[in-house]
This record gives structure tokens, sequence and C-alpha cells, in this order.
């Protein structure tokens, strides 16, 4: 913002705007529509249109900052405030709400479009006659505007409670970055679609430099946002893993694949090569895949775990995503016409033929993704049953709905969903490519020599692994939670594995003989492009052993007289329950006349007598309002917080209990249902079943995701001023 400020008053429009809206909740509406307004008029009009942009940014971000005051200062008034925060809440949750819900997710990101708009407008100094960011923005401010998330809270809801209060499974610090980092890699990609249109319709003047930026810091932002997204994951009682192929996941991995795909291929790419024209397309349909995703997330027909349950934004995404794909097929119907005299450039090369063959797996990946997502919408089109044991997990809470209104919701969770195993099977074959052609790419940086000695003993060491098997195969103990249907696929992981290995070995090759040649000085240039491959063939040895190696052990625990005192089992596990009070408390705050309650404390010791961190045993008694005939949207809103936990049962845990060591990770799952039932009953006795899950090796998926982090920032970010045009490659 600092550019666009030093330009026009951006600065000063946007505090005042914020400041009307922050005390009159009802401006808020009338704003966003002069934001579409502005957005709509720059998207068509080259004249004017950075000052139409600068100041449709600063009443967007005045909306976004005035909805974060409300949320700051409890001004339940506003419906999306009622609906997600509480008083009692500290105070970064209560900011964290801004994005807990459709309408401030939808507002953010046409906040941060319109700012990249923006940026871009002042930089330019021919514009084309069409802006399609702007247009996107206007329609993303459209949406939002849809949405009204300054609507005022019905009366009744009001009378009946001070405010619905906050999801507990989203009272984490995972919830301040998670959304943000995901929506701000969305507004970049996005931003792709408008280099990605020029350069299809043979109007490459901002490309390829300008795709680059913008494709660099969406994929490091959104590997970060998946990053905090798979730690929330793995410690949260609805997941307690890293990654499950929910439908949104799928569709997000389908965008960071084609961003790969993109960044692989975008220095190959010039006019008339025909082999690296896919280049924008790949640009377009990862811009093509966020309105999807988003699409996804409010969708009813798909079983997901992170569906705004009730959202029906859902027809405005694949509207937006329609249109984009068929702006990309005119624009290269119009740029085909337009190059049918240019004769096809030279592209020869084995360094450039491994990065194009680098792309096909990226593509090939992003399709294999997309395939299983498309198969579940058709079975579901189909209305084909689906096997028990491919059912979503969710499915189980299904029989804990009550209430004639929700048999609709009743049946949302016997819907088909993503089926994870299938996906990670056929991306076997696309993990060991890249594995071996980035091996071999990297080798041959380094030394030809080396590269051709190398290559064949790598891929006879793969193919040994996937037909008889290595280290997984050779070290799997069939104790883990997936032992099932890991077992079918662990040689195919081991040739992965190996793939892998190769790969990591050809970066380290490469590094040395950069210092070899070069000094210092290439080690510099090297290093961060070794970080960022290094780092994720480390995150995928880490995330297969782990997943691979697993184990799973339960014990009992039982409660004869108090269950404040320790109380051990035969294994050495210790458990006692502290603090004890059957009488509603508040925790983590809902209102007065019920919410979430905290029941009691539980402590555990391992058998070597560490103590694990205690967790608070929860019961929530939230109910929506009575007489309410408003929009589905908003039942299905207030109910979704009942669907996230078991309300059914005596009290839950909101997340497993966790000890995270150097070479081992270690859950336990704790049901202490029977403790409390006994204890609400008058007794003093129970049994408390304690589940143990122990992840080999997950500590290298950390590691290796902040190395490649690292790499990938410092490209991304350390040169500035180069999300600008650019002049056109010429054909090599």
């Amino acid at each position: 913002m600092d550019a666009i400020s030093r330009r026009t008053p951006s600065g000063a429009v946007m505090a005042l705007a914020a400041l009307a809206v922050a005390i009159w909740p009802e401006l808020g509406q009338p704003v966003l529509a002069v934001v579409v307004a502005l957005a709509v008029h720059a998207a068509l009009r080259p004249r004017g249109r950075a000052l139409a942009l600068t100041l449709s940014a600063a009443l967007a971000w005045a909306c976004v900052l005035a909805l974060g005051w409300h949320f700051a200062s409890d001004r339940f008034e506003v419906r999306y405030v009622w609906l997600y925060s509480s008083a009692e809440l500290p105070l970064h949750l209560k900011l964290a709400n801004l994005w807990g819900g459709d309408e401030g997710t939808t507002l953010l990101l046409a906040a941060l479009c319109i700012s990249l708009a923006a940026g871009g407008a002042l930089r330019a100094r021919v514009g084309p006659n069409l802006s399609p960011t702007a247009a996107i923005s206007a329609w993303l401010v459209l949406t939002a505007l849809w949405l009204a998330p300054f609507a005022e809270t019905p009366p009744e809801w009001l009378v009946q409670s001070a405010s619905q209060g906050m999801n507990a499974h989203l009272m984490k610090p995972w919830m301040l970055f998670h959304a943000p980092l995901v929506l701000a890699a969305y507004a970049w990609t996005l931003a792709l679609a408008e280099p990605a249109l020029e350069a299809l319709c043979g109007r490459p003047a901002p490309w390829p430099m300008l795709a680059r930026t913008r494709a660099r810091r969406a994929w490091v932002v959104l590997t970060a946002g998946i990053g905090f997204g798979m730690l929330w994951a793995f410690e949260d009682a609805m997941y307690g893993q890293v990654w499950h192929w929910d439908p949104v996941q799928t569709a997000v991995f389908c965008t960071w694949c084609l961003l790969g795909a993109h960044l692989h291929g975008f220095g190959g790419w010039a006019v008339g090569r025909r082999r690296w024209q896919v280049m924008p397309w790949a640009a377009v349909l990862a811009a093509v895949t966020i309105p999807l995703a988003m699409a996804v997330t409010r969708n009813p027909v798909l079983a997901s775990s992170h569906r705004y349950v009730g959202a029906d934004s859902w027809v405005s995404h694949v509207v937006l995503a329609s249109i984009l794909l068929l702006a990309a097929v005119g624009a290269g119907i119009a740029g085909r016409r337009g190059r049918a005299d240019r004769l096809p450039a030279t592209d020869r090369g084995t360094q450039r033929l491994g990065m194009w063959l680098v792309q096909i797996c990226f593509l090939g990946a992003a399709a294999i993704a997309a395939a299983q997502l498309l198969l579940a919408f058709g079975a579901t089109a189909l209305d084909l049953p689906r096997a028990e044991h491919h059912k979503p997990f969710l499915a189980m809470l299904a029989n804990l709905t009550t209430g004639a209104e929700l048999a609709a919701l009743r049946a949302a969770f016997e819907q088909w969903d993503v089926d994870g195993h299938a996906v990670g099977r056929a991306l076997s074959l696309p993990l060991v490519a890249v594995g071996l052609i980035g091996g071999w790419y990297f080798c041959r940086r380094a030394s030809a020599r080396v590269a051709a000695v190398s290559l064949p003993l790598a891929v006879a060491v793969v193919a040994g692994n996937a037909v008889s098997g290595g280290l997984l195969t050779g070290g799997y103990q069939g104790t883990g939670v997936l032992s099932q249907q890991i077992v079918a696929v662990l040689p195919f992981l081991d040739a992965g594995l190996a793939s892998g290995a190769y790969f990591a070995l050809g970066c380290g090759a490469w590094l040395l003989a950069s210092l070899r040649r070069q000094g210092a000085r290439g080690v510099s240039a090297a290093l961060p492009v070794v970080a960022i491959h290094a780092g994720l063939v480390l995150a995928l040895w880490g995330g297969l052993l782990a997943t691979a190696l697993n184990s799973y052990t339960q014990h009992e625990i039982v409660f004869a007289g108090e269950p404040t005192e320790w109380v051990r089992d035969r294994h050495g596990f210790a458990l006692r329950l502290t603090g004890l009070d059957m009488a509603p408390l508040r925790d983590g705050g809902v209102g007065t006349t019920g919410g979430v309650h905290a029941l009691t404390r539980i402590e555990l010791r391992e058998p070597g007598g560490a103590l694990v961190d205690g967790q608070t045993l929860y019961r929530d008694s939230r109910a929506p309002p009575e007489r309410y005939d408003g929009p589905l949207r908003q039942v299905c809103e207030l109910l979704d917080y009942r669907y996230a936990r078991h309300t059914a049962t005596p009290g839950y845990l909101l997340q497993p209990l966790v000890d995270q060591g150097l070479w081992r990770t270690t859950q336990f799952w704790i049901a202490p249902g029977a403790v409390v039932e006994s204890l609400a009953a008058g007794g003093s006795g129970g049994e408390v079943i304690v589940v143990v899950k122990t992840f080999p090796f997950l500590s290298l998926l950390w590691g290796g995701l902040l190395i490649m982090l690292a790499g990938s920032a410092w490209l991304a970010f350390r040169t500035p001023g180069t999300d600008g045009p650019t002049p056109q490659a010429r054909p090599r």
C-alpha cells in the first residue's frame, strides 16, 4: 500500500471510511457497492484505472479494518460478529474470526486482489483495454456484498444469547496464520491470469518476469499456508494427521502442482516455441482452481471437514472459474491466429528437456487429483452408493443430529468425498519420475559424466525397490492406523524414497560443483534452489516414514475411587483428572445461557515419568435460536459447531495430547466419557481408554518444510521491483 499512498490520498480515504463504517456498520454495504463500481470502471476503462483501483483498494481495506474493529469491540449487533465471536475470547482470536466465515474470507480475498491490481496499474505504462485482475476483484467484492458481512443481527437472537461464540476447534494459534496465508496465495495466483491471458493473445509484454514473480510468491505463501494447516490438523481431534485428501485439500493440491509446473517452465517460454506454449495455460488453470477450491468449500455436494455448512456462494465462484476458462480459450484461439505466420523456434538441449518433463509430471499430478475430485462429484450426481469403508469419517456424526430440519444435514455425512488411497497410489508414478528426472538434471549441471553414470544406477535401485521393496517394506510392523491400506503400496513408497534420495544427492553434487567453479558467489546463487528441492525431499521422507511406520496401541485405565489421584495401567501410563466441576463453567465464552463448558483438566504421564501437557475436557450445550425462520445458511452456520463435536457424549477433547520428540512424535487420544458420566450420576469411578499413536521421523517433515520455505522465500522476495512489465522474451 505504500506505493499507492504516495500517488493518491488513499491512506486518508481508507482511514475515514474505516472510521465511518466502524461507527455506523450499516454504511458497510454502501461502501462495498462503491468498491464494486470503481473496480468495474477500472476493469473496462484504461483511463483513470490506477486511480480507480487505488481508491477501491482503500475502501475495501477500510471495510476489512472496520469489520476487524467490530470483532475487537464485541459489536454483536453485527450478525457476522454474533455468529463467530464472543466477549470472553482473547483479542487475537476475536480478530482471527474475521476470516472464520464465508463473508469475511471473500471480503479479505477481494481486498488482496484489488491491492495487486492497483499495484500493477500504477507500475504499467500502458495497460490493456480490459484488466482481468480488476474484473476478478469486482466479482469477488460483488459476492461479498451479496453475503452482507455488515448485516444486522436479528433482535430475537440477541435476546436469546449475547453471541453464538467461536467454534472451539478454531481456538488455536494456527487460526491466525493458516487462512490468511492461503488467501494471500489465492490472490497472487488469481493475479497470474492477467499476464497469462496477454501471453495467450500474443501480447507477452509482461511475460514471463511478472508471471514468475507472482507465481513464486503464490507458491511460497501457499506452501506456508499448507504447512500451518498440517500442523493444525495433526493437533486437532477432527483430523489427527497431517493430510487426508479432503476435497478442499485436493483442490488446493491441484493449484500447488499447477504453480509448480509453471515455475519449472517460465524460463523456456517464448513466442513460437511450441513445447513451452503450455506455460500460460498452466498459469490460467492455476487461477481457475482458486474459485473452484472456494466453491468446494461452500458446496453441499461433497463431504468435507473444511466446508462452510449451508453456505450457498459456491455458484458465484463456479461462474468466476467458468469465465476465466472461457477467456483463456478465447485468448488462445486469438493468439494462434495471430501467430499463424510465425516459424517455431528451435528448442533443443537435454537440460531443457528435463525441465519440460518435470512440468509434465506436475501437470500429471494435478490431473490425477482433479480426476479423483471429479469422480466424487460424478458419483454423487449419478447417486451411486459408496462402500462403507470409503465413507468419510464425518459419517459417524450423522447419528448425532436431532430435529426434523436436520434431515438434509444428516444425509450430507453420507456423501462422497475424495478417495485418498486411490490418489496416493496414482501419484506414486509422477513422484518417482520427478525424483529421477530432478536428480539427473542437477547431476548433469554438476557433470555430464556423473549424470550418465548415476542415472542408470538410480533407475536400477528404484526399480528394485518397486519390485521387492526396500526400507519401508523391511521395517513395516503392521501396527499402524493405516495398516490395511498401506501394505499394498509399500514398494511404491520405497521407490519414492529411493528416487528422492537420488534427487537430494544430485542437488548436493551441483552445490559442490558451484563451489568449485565460482566459489562463494556460485554457492549463494545455487543455495536457494538446493534448499527448495532438498527440503522438499526431506519433507517427503518424513511424511512417508511417519505414515508407513506409525504404531497404534490401546490402554485401559480404571478409576475405582477418586479420579483426581494418579492411576496407572500395566504398561506404566498414568492418568488423573484435576479441577473437577460438573457445573456449567464458561470456557472460551459463548454467552450466559450456555455454550462450551470446561468439565475437568486431564493430565497424563508416560511410562518414563514425563508429563504430557494436559488438556481440558469439554461439553457443548449450544443450540440454534428458537423460532428461527431466516435463511437456511444461517441455521447451518449455527448448527455447524454441534457437528464439529460429539455433543451426544458426556464430554470430549478438542485435540489429542502431543509429545513432540526429535525422532518420534506421539499422540495420546483420551476418551474419559465413562468417568464423566459416572460423576454426573453421582458415582466415583469409570474406565478411561487411552490410545497411543506414534509417528517416527515426523520432525523431518517439519524441518524439510522450513528449509524449503526459506529457499523459496529468498527467491520470491529478494529482487525488488520485478512485479512489473518486462520486455518480451525472444525465441532462442
